[in-house]
Formats: structure tokens, sequence, C-alpha cells
């Protein structure tokens, strides 16, 4: 019997969140069963509906593995069709995969390296997409919120998850130090690590504190 995939995880995404599978044009369907003998994750079943002509039917369509479209390529009559490929890669910014990715590719290097009984070789420590950081100062009056919204306007970056944290009414009108909260991210999974250079300026210039950093 053909293994259920459904209930797997591409990358620690559930599949079945992921909109990634073949549609089957019946009446475009010739019943070649190129799909059938291609697809190496048993996504089609060959059945004859009307007791003479067989067509290709996508019966596990969570099988298929997420960007493959081989079947589509080798049919001769185009009667498989994918959804767009902006599908995986708006999935990729969704979930933000990436640090998932690194590390299972870590891990299958290791496997490798163990395999054929050679170290690895050094590589180049993974991009830095998100970042949480935490303030500590006066903000109302340096308009702080103000330059940075600035800094990321037109960037791929964005604030998320910010806190401003006040211990007490009369301390803030006290001018008593505030603490603020945030996540520095990408919008497009790149490395951050040249903007949070650019974030510590603009918080030296505004006399705040620079507390806490961590990737």
């Amino acid at each position: 019997m053909a293994k259920d995939l459904s209930n797997t995880k591409w990358h620690g995404v559930p599949r079945q969140e992921i909109p990634w599978f073949p549609t089957v044009q019946p009446e475009a369907c010739i019943g070649c069963e190129l799909c059938y003998v291609s697809c190496g994750r048993e996504v089609y079943e060959i059945e004859m509906p009307d007791g003479k002509h067989r067509k290709a039917v996508a019966e596990r369509p969570y099988n298929c593995m997420v960007g493959c479209s081989t079947c589509a390529t080798v049919c001769p009559t185009k009667a498989i069709t994918f959804p767009k490929r902006e599908t995986v890669w708006e999935i990729e910014k969704q979930f933000k995969i990436f640090k998932q990715v690194h590390k299972e590719a870590e891990g299958k290097r290791e496997k490798l390296a163990a395999a054929s009984s050679e170290p690895p070789e050094p590589l180049p420590a993974p991009d830095v997409i998100r970042a949480p950081v935490q303030l500590a100062g006066l903000f109302g009056e340096k308009r702080f919120l103000v330059k940075l919204e600035a800094l990321i306007k037109d960037r791929p970056y964005d604030i998320e998850d910010l806190q401003l944290e006040v211990p007490t009414l009369k301390g803030l009108l006290e001018r008593t130090p505030a603490y603020m909260r945030f996540t520095v991210a990408s919008t497009e999974q790149q490395d951050i690590q040249t903007f949070m250079e650019e974030l510590k300026t603009l918080v030296a210039a505004n006399d705040l504190v620079w507390v806490e950093e961590k990737p």
C-alpha cells in the first residue's frame, strides 16, 4: 500500500498547509502513465472510470515534493498543472523557514562527512534575519519612533512586537527612563547585521542605552 505523507512536515511547516500539488485535467489525460512511472513519491494512481480508458488521478496530492513539477514537464498533453512558483516563495517567507533549512543543511554535511570519514569544511555563519532588541532611556522627547520609522522606510526591514514599558506615569512625567523591546526582522529573508549597526548608531545618537541583542 502506498504511504500517505500528508501529515509530514516540509522544513518544519505542516505539509497540508502548503497548497502545492498537481491537478489532472481528465479530458486531456491520455493515460500514457508517464506521471505514474516518473513520480517517486507515489502521488498518482491509474484508473479506468469508463472501464476502457486509463486516466491518471492524483490520489495522494500531499505526497508531492514541494516545488517539484516533473510530472507536468513530461506530460505530453499538458494535462497536469501546478500552482504558480510564487506560492512556494510566499510559504518560505511566511514561515521563515531558512533558520530550519540551515540546521538541516548542517546535519546533512555532518552525515556526509561521517560517511566519507572527512571533516566538513568550515562555512560562514548563516545569515541573521531576526534579532530581538531591548533599549532603555527617554524616548518621548527624542522622537525615537519617528526616527526609527524613517530608518526602515522603503527598505527590506521591519520592526515587530514593539513594546514600551514605563514604570509609572509620574515617573514618565519626571523623566524616568523607560524600556523599549522589539524584534528587527528582514522582510526579504536577507541578513540584517549591517542594518543592526545602523540601528546602534541611531540609538547612540539619541543618548539611549542598548541593553540587549540576541540573534
